[in-house]
């Protein structure tokens, strides 16, 4: 059985904690005005839109429109979950985190306890003189006694009698099984892993959640890793990501092959590098990385196996690539990979091969024209038959058009021709009414939320009706704005935790109470003139009972008057209201 951490608990960590003194042990905070300001660790720029205000208790970057509270701020900087944020913020706090029953959720603190008490039994079994081949084997590689620590690089005997009889006197079989370190038959329990190297996989709060282990010799398979369970997922885990993740001297991740490439680049002063575990590059390792840098850069062997790595890869990245994310590609020369390039060449020269590393442009028409003559018309409409299917998969608006001009440049057509033959056909959206254009969705439901927040004693009596629309509208488009203003209306603290909350508190408006009322009818009227259907005969009947103010009245007359195909309600309504005085 596992707990759950109380709601109230939450709520009270946040609130008793100084985010200033918090987010200055992350960033160089700089005090202007009543405000603190920084460059934002969340995207690239040169000049400070990263603020953070100690009155309100939460930060916004007016740059990349990131935002929340000092548990969002560690829940992103960190890569961490939700759990794993509060985890981190007590600590920081010094307070112990309360637990109550869940009896639906399942306590993996043994297996985790497990976990480390084998890796550092593989560790001090490089002590053991019987196996110092073992020792001179990771020193041939190149490994370092520090690293091997660091690492936890440890050595699974062939025969673990004495650490079985260990283990057993600290743990139920039942842990053991469920752990995936040992399996049963019928002769009793054995070791999964014999006569390997162990490399310990992390999660993202540093618990050991699974192993590799590699042969030093030619016993097959070369590689071996925990199988997957409900706390390993190997499309999930990266192998040194939770080292990565604390790296912020370089602005990208570096994804190699192997968990030898990460050891070794890490040891010459590269530390934000990981491995997938054995299996192929996934779209959730992909959005993990994403959630702390911008760029990655796939590092893979030159060979035919690693250029269809890349390629995967590619595939992966096209749905989560857009103007403020991409992805490189780094392919080192024939018979290196980072492990033996960077010992032979070190840091300096590595990092040389990032920087010139293929943009995804290049790299798609360098695959695709792979084994193919540019100048055979055939040829030609094969290369372009492929990068299509390149297009319809990418997201990016920016990318196709890049895409676009790099293939018409090295094709030598023009760009417009590259999608007309066999083209997939897009949808073609109707035309946006003047009154859709004129609506900017965010500003408006930020300036909803300020005005709430603010001013709630004043709009009460307006926002029963708005109230009750917003918590039952199920436009994917509202979901933010609803999530916060029922989180305000049930004096819960979970609205402080949104990115909309946050941005809404920046605003700085010094309304009167008839002025904000006024604000807040006109950017609600034309909220629900978008999306509820009912609002027309709400107002209508408002109008007939004279209880429109002038200025509400005004407004809503303006909003209709620019709507392009007014229905017979709007027309009737705009009649009135032209009458009204």
């Amino acid at each position: 059985m596992a707990n759950s951490i109380p709601r109230d608990f939450i709520d009270r960590l946040v609130s008793d904690s100084d985010i200033v003194s918090v987010l200055s042990a992350y960033l160089d905070l700089q005090k202007k005005g009543n405000n603190y300001v920084c460059r934002c660790p969340f995207h690239e720029e040169k000049t400070g839109s990263f603020t953070v205000s100690p009155q309100k208790s939460i930060y916004h970057c007016f740059g990349c429109g990131k935002g929340g509270n000092v548990l969002t701020f560690i829940q992103e900087y960190e890569g961490l979950n939700f759990v794993e944020a509060v985890e981190k913020l007590a600590e920081i706090n010094n307070v112990t985190v309360p637990r109550e029953s869940r009896s639906n959720a399942e306590d993996y603190s043994n297996i985790y306890q497990l976990n480390q008490v084998l890796a550092d039994s593989y560790l001090s079994a490089l002590k053991d003189k019987k196996n110092k081949p073992v020792v001179d084997y990771l020193k041939e590689r190149g490994v370092t006694g520090e690293t091997a620590k660091k690492f936890l690089i440890g050595y699974a005997d062939f025969d673990q009698k004495e650490l079985k009889k260990k283990l057993i006197d600290q743990f139920s079989e039942a842990t053991l099984l469920k752990s995936g370190n040992f399996l049963k038959n019928e002769k009793g329990m054995y070791p999964f892993f014999r006569n390997r190297l162990m490399f310990p996989i992390k999660n993202s709060t540093g618990k050991i959640i699974g192993f590799g282990g590699r042969t030093i010799d030619d016993s097959m398979p070369k590689y071996l890793n925990s199988k997957d369970s409900k706390f390993f997922n190997k499309s999930r885990e990266l192998y040194g990501f939770n080292s990565a993740k604390q790296d912020h001297k370089l602005d990208f991740f570096i994804v190699t092959e192997g968990y030898m490439d990460v050891v070794m680049l890490s040891q010459h002063g590269i530390e934000n590098s990981v491995a997938s575990l054995g299996t192929a590059f996934s779209i959730s390792h992909l959005q993990k990385l994403f959630k702390l840098k911008r760029k990655i850069v796939f590092c893979f062997d030159s060979d035919e196996a690693g250029l269809k790595a890349a390629w995967r890869s590619l595939q992966i990245s096209l749905s989560q690539v857009f103007d403020d994310k991409t992805v490189r590609f780094l392919f080192l020369p024939e018979g290196e990979d980072p492990d033996s390039f960077v010992k032979e060449n070190g840091q300096e020269a590595f990092l040389e091969k990032i920087e010139r590393s293929m943009v995804i442009e290049t790299f798609v028409f360098q695959f695709l024209k792979r084994g193919r003559n540019i100048d055979s018309p055939e040829d030609i409409r094969l290369i372009i038959f492929d990068f299509k299917k390149i297009i319809e998969a990418t997201k990016s608006e920016t990318l196709k058009e890049t895409l676009l001009q790099k293939f018409a440049k090295e094709l030598n057509m023009n760009k417009d021709l590259l999608l007309t033959q066999d083209a997939p056909q897009k949808k073609i959206s109707k035309p946006l009414s003047k009154k859709k254009e004129k609506l900017d969705f965010d500003n408006e439901s930020c300036l909803i939320i300020y005005l709430y927040e603010n001013y709630s004693q004043i709009i009460k009596n307006s926002t029963e009706s708005f109230e009750d629309f917003l918590l039952n509208a199920e436009n994917d488009r509202l979901s933010d704005l609803k999530e916060t203003i029922k989180s305000i209306s049930k004096a819960s603290q979970a609205h402080k935790e949104l990115s909309i909350y946050a941005k809404s508190m920046m605003i700085d408006m010094n309304l009167s109470d008839e002025e904000a009322l006024n604000e807040f009818n006109r950017v609600t009227d034309n909220l629900r003139l978008e999306f509820d259907k009912s609002f027309l005969e709400y107002l209508k009947k408002l109008a007939e009972k004279r209880e429109l103010t002038p200025e509400r009245k005004e407004n809503l007359q303006k909003l209709l008057n620019l709507s392009d195909n007014i229905s017979v309600q709007e027309e009737e309504l705009i009649k009135f209201l032209n009458t009204y005085s």
